[in-house]
């Protein structure tokens, strides 16, 4: 087996010491303005991903609309790095709330990877979704002729998959859906880097991959790069009911008809049976319940304004699309429930969160 098929723990690669957290926030003065973050019923303190990832430019145009629209609220974002550290700010109260994707928060739930050693102690209430990863299974190699191409259940066992980059939120979704399906041990498994995979794809050293898509508007660059290299070899590896069921009973993925998009060469079908992985604001629920309820209604009402600054910001008009990222067991906000209340769109499962005085 090459060394990049060598199975990587996905248990623990998310791995990340409270206490650099701690310091790295503290060095960089974070803390010391923790008075003004939590329970001041006009401002907010938002950490989101280093400059230029997707949550710190939402984060960025969410708090334009705040200036804009709202006169009760401010809101400033703080970088502050990957999805566990920000959870780990948020728990120590440096920041009112935070961007995170959901499979970081279950994993944070269950204490479960990184979590099991070092749990977050004070886990962050539930807000609503600003973005998701749109994912699919396509493959570049001809697998008619040993029976592989009609499903991902039935790939021959020396098949390689690249369930993309280990440490990614990607990868570390579709590793528990290709685990919890059974498959996980019945192929092999890629662990390049994802700019290494165009290459391997194009020389037949990957068989099959997820395509990435950010918020069902544009395609991951590395996808894009395999489409550019081998885009009319592509076509889908579609889902059996095994995976399908699989992707429905999971607590952090949401199943999608997703439409390709950001393909050129790729003649692919006009809808895919896939996953979504939600992203969310997360809120700590010191934070007052009606600065909450405010923040939610702008990233309601102002997506002309957000999408004016994050051109992939996600169209929040309808509010479905807020509320798609819920998972029932982990408490919402007080503040958006009271907004998801009010536009008719609480389900009676959902768990409601309560402020702490």
């Amino acid at each position: 087996m090459p060394a990049n098929s060598t199975p990587v723990d996905d248990q623990s690669i998310d791995g990340v010491s409270r206490r650099r957290v701690v310091a790295g926030l503290l060095s960089a003065g974070v803390l010391t303005t923790a008075g003004c973050l939590g329970g001041d019923s006009d401002s907010i303190r938002l950490g989101t991903g280093p400059v230029d990832s997707h949550s710190h430019r939402a984060g960025q145009a969410l708090a334009v609309a705040v200036d804009r629209h709202s006169d009760s609220l401010t809101l400033t974002v703080e970088p502050i790095g990957t999805a566990s550290e920000r959870l780990y700010a948020a728990s120590e109260r440096a920041v009112g709330a935070v961007g995170v994707d959901n499979t970081t928060l279950y994993r944070a739930n269950q204490n479960q990877g990184a979590f099991d050693l070092d749990p977050v102690e004070s886990l962050p209430h539930q807000g609503f979704m600003y973005g998701r990863l749109d994912h699919y299974w396509l493959t570049a190699t001809d697998l008619d002729s040993t029976g592989g191409r009609d499903s991902i259940a039935n790939l021959p066992d020396e098949v390689t998959v690249y369930p993309v980059q280990p440490g990614t939120p990607s990868r570390l979704v579709a590793g528990q859906l290709l685990r919890e399906a059974g498959l996980w041990n019945a192929v092999r498994i890629d662990n390049r880097p994802r700019q290494q995979v165009p290459e391997a794809v194009e020389a037949g050293e990957i068989d099959v991959f997820p395509a990435v898509e950010i918020n069902g508007q544009e395609l991951a660059p590395w996808c894009q790069e395999i489409d550019d290299r081998v885009g009319e070899r592509l076509g889908v590896l579609p889902v059996d009911d095994t995976f399908q069921s699989t992707i429905e009973t999971a607590p952090n993925a949401i199943t999608a008809e997703i439409e390709p998009t950001g393909w050129e060469r790729a003649d692919l079908p006009s809808a895919i049976d896939g996953w979504s992985l939600p992203r969310q604001w997360l809120f700590d629920a010191t934070v007052d319940s009606e600065a909450v309820a405010e923040l939610t209604r702008v990233a309601h009402e102002e997506t002309e304004t957000i999408q004016s600054v994050d051109r992939l910001a996600l169209d929040r008009t309808e509010p479905t699309v807020m509320t798609a990222g819920v998972i029932p067991e982990i408490p919402v906000h007080e503040g958006v429930v009271s907004v998801f209340e009010s536009l008719g769109v609480w389900e009676s499962e959902w768990t409601r969160g309560n402020a702490v005085e």
